[in-house]
Parts: structure tokens; C-alpha cells; sequence
């Protein structure tokens, strides 16, 4: 249920129409699960994010995960569709450009520490009353925008092949990540050959069929990890033969254990 009554459950586009003068709106929706967008852009930057549940973006030819303790920058004009596996508290900024060039005009993933968190929280309720901002509102944005500034890409987006010879390989691993075919058997059911999908998967990913196939499951084991499910269970079901084996390429990937990502 939607919480709140103000300007931030008007369309985002919508707000930014109408925004003239402001230096930034929000939109704010408690997002169902298996709630899915439509795909859109926007002409002003968006930090895309999530104070509880998670977000799954699709933008350009790439996907990601992203939890309470990340955020998505997406740049304007930058085409996406949002799917909400299990929920989601949808908290979004929207900037205008000429405010936040220091950010970047790439789309990155950005760590939300509990600071950021709050600042963000802080800023969305501000843009959710129409009324003349004080200093301190431009201070809080100006903080919010600093610490945001200064956090690394953590390159988790992974790129998704493009190639129509590829869909039905594409879409089968995304649809159930334990999916176990080797290249060979792929090659057989797709009719082409192993080294094109080789090349394939390098040319368009930078990363080869093997590794792009674990970050994938890696990224729906999030999915899984978040509705609560064990992690032996959530191991098996993302194709790995041991909880043990799938702690380790969890901890390679994301730097820490699947117990502890979500604390």
C-alpha cells in the first residue's frame, strides 16, 4: 500500500514536466511482488533504490540485483524496466542534470551506507511537500550528493548477450539459473557452433559463457536469499552441487558470506 499522498506518487516524468525551478523530485511506491514496469527513460538522472526488498533492472543490454545496500545511478535518456521479485519499498531521486555532473553520465551500482540510506529517506519526504526548500534542505541534498559522489562502481550489472542466436540460451538461464548444459549441448540445441558462442558471449559480455552463467546465478541467488529461503537450498536451486561450492563463488562475487549480505 502506498503510504504516503504528496507529490512523490505523481509519475515521475510527470514531476520533472512540471518541476521548473526545482533541483531535484522523488517518486515513492510500495511495489508489490512480481510487480513489473513498463520499460521507460527519463530526462533527468535517477538514483534508483530500494529501502526494503529487491529491485531487479533491466536498462540497455544489462541487468542487476539491486538490494537495500545499493543503488543504480542511470543517466537521462537511459531506457529500463524494474521487476519486483519479492517487493519492494521504491524510494527514487530524480536530478536535474546540470546538478549533478560530478556523478557521472555512466550508469554505475553504488554501496548505500546507513548514512546514505537515511539521507535519501530524508530528501524523498522533503520533495513530497510543495513547498519553498530552506538552506537546510539544500544542505541535506548538497551532503547527500557528496557522499554519493564519493562511492566506487561495484560493478555488478552483467551484461546480457544480443544476439538472436542466443535468446533461447539467454532465456533459459535466466528462467532457471541451475540449468546445467554444457557448451557443446548448447551448441547442439541451438544448431550453431560452440566457438561462435564463445566469441559470441566475449564480444558482447566480456566474460565467457561459464562465468557469465555463475554471475547470473549468483544474481538470482539474491532473489532467493532475500525471500528467506536456506542457503543450501537456495545453493541447489541455483545449480551449485554444495551449499560449500556456492558460499565460495558467493563470497569471490560479492565479498562477503550469503548469511551476511542482506545484514
Amino acid at each position: 500500500m502506498d503510504i504516503r499522498t504528496g507529490l512523490t506518487l505523481l509519475q515521475s516524468n510527470i514531476q520533472i514536466s512540471q518541476a521548473t525551478d526545482r533541483y531535484v523530485v522523488a517518486h515513492q511506491r510500495d511495489m508489490p511482488p512480481a510487480h513489473r514496469g513498463v520499460r521507460h527513460s527519463h530526462e533527468w538522472y535517477q538514483l534508483m533504490y530500494a529501502s526494503s526488498g529487491l529491485l531487479n533492472v533491466t536498462f540497455a543490454d544489462k541487468m542487476v540485483v539491486i538490494p537495500p545496500h545499493k543503488a543504480i545511478w542511470l543517466p537521462p535518456g537511459c531506457e529500463h524496466r524494474t521487476f519486483t521479485p519479492v517487493g519492494a519499498k521504491f524510494r527514487s531521486l530524480y536530478f536535474r542534470p546540470d546538478q549533478v555532473k560530478a556523478l557521472g553520465e555512466e550508469s554505475k551500482v553504488l554501496n548505500i551506507s546507513p548514512l546514505i540510506r537515511e539521507l535519501i529517506l530524508k530528501v524523498v519526504a522533503r520533495c513530497d511537500v510543495d513547498l519553498v526548500w530552506s538552506p537546510m534542505d539544500f544542505r541535506l541534498l548538497t551532503v547527500l550528493l557528496d557522499q554519493l559522489t564519493a562511492q566506487k562502481d561495484k560493478g555488478l550489472t552483467l551484461s546480457i548477450p544480443q544476439d538472436d542466436r542466443l535468446l533461447g540460451l539467454v532465456d533459459e538461464i535466466q528462467m532457471n539459473p541451475s540449468n546445467d548444459l554444457n557448451l557443446d549441448e548448447w551448441a547442439a540445441r541451438l544448431g550453431v557452433s560452440s566457438r561462435t558462442i564463445s566469441r559470441i558471449f566475449m564480444s558482447q559480455t566480456g566474460i565467457g559463457f561459464k562465468e557469465w552463467r555463475q554471475r547470473m546465478r549468483l544474481l538470482h541467488s539474491l532473489i532467493l536469499l532475500e525471500k528467506g529461503d536456506a542457503v543450501t537450498q537456495v545453493a541447489l536451486d541455483v545449480g551449485y552441487s554444495s551449499p560449500s561450492a556456492f558460499t565460495y563463488a558467493f563470497h569471490q562475487f560479492f565479498e562477503c558470506t550469503p548469511k551476511n549480505y542482506f545484514s
